[in-house]
């Protein structure tokens, strides 16, 4: 059947997608074209916003002209915002970069998960969704390390290669898309972004659930800090003296300890009684031990940055559907990850003006404190299962 060739398509569609031969060099890449730290966490702030105000419109389209349609403008923005990246050579021409990559982000989001969902219900294979999104999420895990591995040697010989043979990726996606068959099932497509109604009604349910309003407070802002913090790794190395060529290796070794990590939280609730305090404490330590003793053997504290945002989702997600109605679930989530995407689109700056101003030690010991502070903040007001 032709709709059937729409799965291995799909797979086919995610993995070059999410090859991201930029990933490990991609600071470098913006301060060898002149960018300093204010300047990067600008071009992260409008990209978080962008994304924010294009998903109501893009899920329109998606839902008027289809799913398959949007999946192929999605991967077609990709492709021109990363060739706009990779001849690029001035900060405006970086921020078209980034919207354009937005637009792509945000035709693409829930449009994918939907698209494949109406093409297994035609089939008569409905229940099969969560194994075959299942496997998606480890074939783009496999993606990305393989895009940090290649990234490094690219790097090593041009930066600005990555960003252009991640173009060259994109467009394999794009061109895989236009061979998708659309289907004739009409799915309600996943929750998007009516952000006034979002907020409306989820600041109802979580003012009336301390834990509610604990758990969003703790996510938005822990993960909106570690995040931003995740653009000095680079830059970080680099100092340290470490060879471009090598910095794939590094970070690809990270996302392999995460998804491990990730695969056994189980194992984490049983044996830690306070997760969210005791990965707020080992993040505060760490950033300031690799702010105050910058070496190579203080830097695989940064690998905690990467496991805690990963566990950190998944746990208050998990306790956020535990406390929730079902029918609201979706929307309480998406009120936490827009307060986290603001949080982080205001820190950023600021803390890429200190690194400016002063040096990056100096920007994570800041960084360090302020998590301290909410932390100690959120300790206090704490619900006590928590």
């Amino acid at each position: 059947m032709v709709l059937a060739g729409n799965i291995k398509k799909y797979y086919s569609f995610q993995f070059f997608n999410s090859l991201e031969f930029f990933a490990p060099v991609i600071v470098l890449f913006w301060q060898s074209k002149g960018l300093n730290f204010s300047q990067i966490m600008w071009l992260q702030s409008i990209y978080a916003i962008g994304v924010i105000i294009l998903e109501l419109p893009t899920g329109a389209l998606a839902d008027y002209f289809g799913k398959r349609i949007s999946l192929v403008f999605g991967s077609l923005f990709f492709t021109l915002g990363f060739f706009v990246y990779g001849i690029g050579t001035m900060f405006w021409h970086f921020i078209v970069g980034e919207l354009t990559i937005a637009v792509g982000a945000a035709l693409i989001s829930g449009a994918d998960s939907a698209f494949i969902h109406e093409t297994l219900k035609s089939l008569g294979r409905g229940a099969e969704y969560k194994k075959t999104e299942g496997k998606v999420r480890g074939l783009t895990s496999i993606s990305r390390a393989v895009g940090k591995l290649l990234g490094g040697v690219l790097g090593s010989i041009s930066l600005s290669y990555t960003l252009l043979a991640t173009a060259v990726s994109t467009f394999i996606g794009f061109l895989t898309s236009l061979t998708f068959t659309e289907t004739k099932e009409e799915l309600p497509r996943e929750e998007k972004t009516e952000y006034v109604q979002i907020i409306k009604e989820s600041l109802k349910i979580v003012t009336n659930s301390k834990t509610v309003l604990w758990l969003v407070l703790f996510f938005a802002s822990f993960n909106a800090l570690i995040w931003s913090t995740s653009w000095f790794s680079q830059p970080y190395l680099q100092n340290l003296g470490v060879p471009v060529i090598y910095f794939g290796i590094i970070f690809a070794s990270f996302n392999i300890v995460t998804a491990f990590g990730s695969a056994h939280i189980e194992i984490l609730e049983r044996l830690v009684r306070r997760p969210f305090i005791v990965m707020g404490l080992i993040a505060i330590i760490s950033l300031f031990l690799l702010g105050t003793f910058p070496s190579l053997f203080i830097f695989p504290l940064w690998l905690f940055f990467n496991l805690f945002l990963v566990i950190n989702q998944t746990l208050v997600s998990h306790k956020v559907l535990a406390l929730v109605p079902s029918n609201r679930a979706a929307t309480v989530l998406s009120f936490m990850n827009l307060i986290r995407r603001f949080i982080y689109a205001g820190f950023g700056p600021v803390l890429g003006l200190i690194a400016d101003k002063f040096n990056l030690t100096a920007a994570l010991q800041f960084n360090s404190a302020v998590l301290f502070l909410i932390l100690v903040l959120l300790y206090v007001g704490r619900p006590k299962r928590l």
